[in-house]
Parts: C-alpha cells; sequence; structure tokens
C-alpha cells in the first residue's frame, strides 16, 4: 500500500515538472508569413500585400507577461517600420498585447504599433499606429497569413478578441 502511495506521488511530481518545462521552456520562433495590409472603414477595399518575418525566442514564464525577444521586419507596408531587423523585447500583457518599440538612443524611441499573435505564435494580427494614434474606424492593420480583405478582418477580430477580449468589431 506504501509503494503505491509513492508512485503515485513520483508520478504526479513527474507529470507536474513536465508540465512546467513545456510551459516555460523558451520557444525558438523563425517563420515567415505573407498577409496583407488594409484600412478599417474604407469603403475602398484596397489591401497591399505585405511580409511578416520574426525571428526571435518566445517565452511563457509562469509569472509575469510572455516575451518575444528578436526581430521583427514587416515588409511591404505603405508605412515603413525604421525597427526593421533591429532587437528588440517585447512583452506581449494580457488585455494589450505587445508594442513593437525601437529605443535608438538614451531618450529617443520610435513606436509601429502593436502586435497580436495567437497561442502557436503561427498566426498575427498588426495595428499600425500614425501619428494621430489608432482607432477602430479608420486605422492601419496588417493580418498574416491573409491574402484578402475578408480573410484578414476575419483573423484580426478573432486575434485581438482573444488578447483585448470582447469589444468593438473591426470592420
Amino acid at each position: 500500500m506504501m509503494k503505491k502511495r509513492w508512485m503515485v506521488v513520483a508520478g504526479s511530481a513527474i507529470l507536474l515538472l513536465g508540465w512546467y518545462v513545456f510551459r516555460t521552456y523558451p520557444r525558438r520562433i523563425n517563420i515567415t508569413l505573407r498577409g496583407v495590409q488594409y484600412k478599417l472603414g474604407s469603403s475602398r477595399q484596397v489591401v497591399t500585400p505585405v511580409t511578416l518575418t520574426l525571428h526571435g525566442t518566445y517565452e511563457r514564464p509562469l509569472f509575469g507577461p510572455e516575451t518575444f525577444s528578436g526581430t521583427i521586419e514587416i515588409t511591404g507596408t505603405t508605412r515603413p517600420d525604421r525597427a526593421n531587423g533591429k532587437d528588440q523585447t517585447i512583452p506581449i500583457n494580457p488585455y494589450f498585447g505587445g508594442q513593437i518599440v525601437y529605443y535608438s538612443g538614451t531618450n529617443h524611441f520610435s513606436e509601429y504599433g502593436a502586435i497580436y499573435p495567437n497561442r502557436n505564435f503561427t498566426a498575427f494580427a498588426v495595428q499600425e499606429w500614425q501619428h494621430s494614434g489608432w482607432n477602430s474606424a479608420n486605422g492601419l492593420l496588417i493580418a498574416a497569413p491573409a491574402k484578402t480583405r475578408v480573410q484578414a478582418l476575419r483573423l484580426s477580430n478573432e486575434l485581438m478578441k482573444t488578447w483585448l477580449g470582447p469589444g468593438h468589431v473591426l470592420k
């Protein structure tokens, strides 16, 4: 009877340790996705093909925000990202997503937007902030992988709902 208890305790400990390692072990991310850039609220259904490339490490600690450390390159957009190819550390917070920001010097930084990945880091929505900010009525978005505005809008709504919670539906 005592041996059975120890086997259950040891088995439970091994399962718990395995879950912990699987959950917190940093994952290497090397992915290139084709997507589209589109404008919300626009009567013109214009989409621009873009390429989103990520190289780095994705960490999911038990406590604290998930973090992507590496490079993000967004090419083909109407608004180029000055941080393309620069090393970044992006905390991805619940109810916000992650900010794509590049620090150049001690006090100067350049903001590009916010990124919303899926849990597997294989699909993304990116808000492109403009000088006046971003809003769901006329903001610029990138969605990858997507080929059409309909696919991009569906993917963006799905990903942003996951991170930000239910709220305004993008149109």
